[in-house]
């Protein structure tokens, strides 16, 4: 077999990861802040080492010029005069200190200010200081030297100016700043732009959507990988629509009727052969029903051929639209009158089905059918009988309900069966889902996947292992019905339960209790099977999130299964489920697949990771057409990036075509058969047994 690392197809992208446009804005922003303060900071610093020069030499040239002023009155005793100059100067407020001092270093005049400064703040006089020198001139008395004259300028003018200075640099350079980060933000938006595009382009390509970027960016690098990436997706959907296509073709040639365009003869041959030989464990028994056009001859003879097309067409639709009442339901064209319907049912659902069907006949009669629309018979499959022995045993019952009718409410194949009443399946049904009514009637707002002892006690939990090589990839669980003491069969619960108007109630109490007990599990990824109302109920999407959300921490990894004909009723419906799953970290397998005998183009754009073989195809692996036909329908998940699983090998010959044919993974009695949940299962996880081939 083919090995893969189980990993999901389509990762989701990694929350935890830093977007490039994010690394490139936080780095241009640190350096254009750097930028910012280094400019004011070299700025503020020059200003302040000019005005430490100018404070020095205004008073220098202070103390020449009034050391100049004062030398003709420092010799006499009276210094009135020089004393007056001093005072005249000193008011100003431009100096700190003005001192005079004779030979002696005695001081005779003395001008002294406090050093304090108005209007600028304290924090910014201590980062950038002003220490204005103290300049000195000599003092003559005419030869003689009289003293020495001392001047300080005061600060606090320069701090004033170093301040305004400082704010304006400020401003301006924040203002220049900003401007420069909003230029720079266009440009990378602009830039970066090609390549978002690019990451939600291979983002699509993953999820299988082929779309392909229609513009090219201006940078060159980016244009080669846009270029390449436009070349592979033109590549990978062209080999999808071929390959396709050649399945299609096969498919029609061999298993569809070229009129209805529903499976044929040897289409129902196949299903038929991946019927299980012995009972099932929930009680489920496959029927077949038969239906014969029996006006067909006469409407040709009389009418013409089109009108003998236009009644096979017409029958083909009805039985189309009672099918799909059932899950399980698979109609088929056998001949050019006959049509054969092939499900499985519980005791109660087959009287029913054919009720339905007798009566959508008698309302469809009329004058234009002489014999009546159709004859409607139907019989339990018994052990290993062939198809040919059971569409005898068919003929025989329809040439003796043609020869001597019975009212439309009797059913000879269930003659011996006494199925439940409607009451009773209400009274079941409500005991099923008697947990979840008031939480369904509230909105689904209950996460807690608390259950009742009740609840446990009517539902059985088993698991079936699905193996890629010799390890689990997943295990798939099965709930088995239990009620008043007798086991139910599936195909009666969720028919009863879809009639009833209850499914979503049965949906949310399966998966309620198989969560709650899958709860600790964390050594294998677990599969839960869930039907087609469920699909395409947004209220019941919304709870299933959500559920998963507040329980994640104790949930082991999940795998949701879907009904490859639930999927086909609505594609847009169930790829909204499959991203919101795939968002709650969930994978998506659609099961039966091939099994509708439908075009596999669906598959384009829906992001799912498995797809599960339907045993029909298994079965019958011995046919080279049928292998053609797997190696194709493979081929082209893989060619997307789906894993996929073969169902039903019941042998080990099955087991080794499939790996021949790149199959990725197997289940199957032949492997390992089903078995219930507490047998096998510990407190964090369940011990399989290993694969049996």
């Amino acid at each position: 077999m083919t090995e893969h690392s189980n990993s999901r197809s389509a990762p989701p992208a990694d929350p935890r990861g830093v977007a490039l446009s994010t690394q490139l804005s936080i780095l241009l922003i640190c350096l254009a802040l750097l930028t910012f303060a280094a400019t004011v900071l070299v700025s503020t610093s020059n200003m302040r080492n000019y005005l430490d020069s100018q404070l020095a030499q205004t008073a220098q040239d202070t103390a020449n010029s009034l050391g100049l002023a004062i030398s003709p009155y420092v010799g006499n005793d009276d210094m009135t005069v020089a004393d007056t100059m001093v005072s005249a100067i000193f008011d100003s407020g431009a100096y700190l200190q003005i001192r005079f001092v004779d030979q002696q270093k005695q001081p005779l005049l003395e001008r002294q200010n406090e050093l304090k400064v108005d209007g600028v703040p304290v924090w910014f006089l201590a980062l950038f200081p002003l220490e204005p020198p103290v300049m000195q001139s000599e003092v003559n008395d005419g030869w003689r030297i009289a003293g020495a004259l001392s001047v300080q300028a005061h600060p606090g003018y320069a701090f004033k100016s170093l301040w305004q200075h400082t704010k304006a640099v400020f401003w301006t350079s924040l203002l220049i700043c900003l401007l420069a980060l909003g230029a720079v933000h266009v440009l990378l938006w602009y830039v970066l732009k090609p390549l978002k595009d690019i990451e939600k382009l291979a983002q699509h390509l993953a999820e299988k959507r082929f779309e392909l970027l229609n513009y090219m960016p201006l940078t060159k690098e980016l244009r080669a990988v846009v270029r390449a990436l436009n070349h592979m997706v033109s590549n990978v959907k062209r080999n999808f629509s071929e390959m396709t296509d050649r399945a299609e073709q096969l498919n029609q040639q061999v298993y569809l009727d070229p009129l209805t365009g529903l499976p044929n003869r040897r289409a129902l041959l196949q299903s038929f052969s991946s019927l299980p030989q012995t009972p099932a464990a929930d009680a489920n028994r496959p029927y077949l029903t038969l239906i014969a056009l029996t006006s067909l001859k006469q409407v040709n003879d009389q009418q013409g051929y089109a009108a003998g097309d236009q009644y096979v067409e017409k029958a083909a639709g009805l039985l189309q639209q009672q099918a799909r009442t059932q899950e399980l339901a698979q109609v088929f064209r056998i001949s050019g009158s006959e049509f054969a319907i092939l499900t499985q049912f519980g005791e109660g659902s087959a009287s029913t089905f054919q009720l339905q069907l007798q009566q959508t006949f008698e309302i469809a009669n009329s004058e234009q059918y002489p014999h009546g629309f159709a004859a409607v018979v139907m019989a339990p499959l018994q052990g290993a009988e062939e198809l040919s022995s059971v569409l005898a045993r068919l003929d025989g019952l329809q040439a003796r309900q043609l020869n001597h009718p019975a009212p439309a409410t009797q059913n000879p194949a269930e003659a011996l069966i006494n199925p439940l009443s409607r009451s009773h399946w209400q009274e079941i049904l409500h005991e099923f889902t008697r947990s979840v009514v008031s939480d369904t009637t509230a909105g689904f707002s209950d996460t807690s996947l608390q259950i009742s002892k009740e609840m446990a006690a009517m539902f059985n939990l088993e698991v079936q292992p699905v193996y890629q090589g010799a390890q689990v990839l997943y295990a798939e669980t099965f709930v088995r019905f239990n009620a008043r003491g007798e086991q139910l069969a599936s195909a009666d619960v969720f028919a009863m339960a879809e009639r009833l108007g209850v499914s979503l109630l049965l949906d949310k109490a399966l998966v309620t209790y198989i969560l709650s007990q899958l709860r600790g599990q964390s050594g294998h990824s677990f599969a839960i099977n869930l039907s087609k109302s469920a699909l395409h109920d947004s209220q019941f999407t919304r709870w299933l999130v959500n559920t998963l959300d507040a329980n994640r921490a104790w949930l082991p990894k999940l795998v949701f299964e879907v009904n490859e004909q639930a999927t086909l009723g609505a594609i847009a419906s169930a790829n909204q489920f499959f991203g919101a799953l795939k968002q709650a970290g969930a994978a998506i397998t659609i099961e039966r697949f091939g099994a509708s005998f439908s075009s596999f183009r669906y598959l384009q754009g829906l992001n799912i990771d498995f797809i599960k073989i339907d045993g029909s195809y298994i079965h019958a692996l011995e046919s080279p057409d049928t292998r053609f036909f797997v190696e194709t329908m493979t081929q082209i998940c893989h060619g997307i990036g789906i894993k996929v699983i073969a169902a039903q090998v019941e042998h080990s010959s099955q087991a080794e075509i499939c790996q021949q044919l790149h199959v990725d993974a197997l289940q199957g009695r032949a492997l390992h058969a089903p078995v219930s949940f507490l047998q096998i299962a510990d407190k964090s996880d369940c011990k399989f047994s290993n694969n049996q081939l």
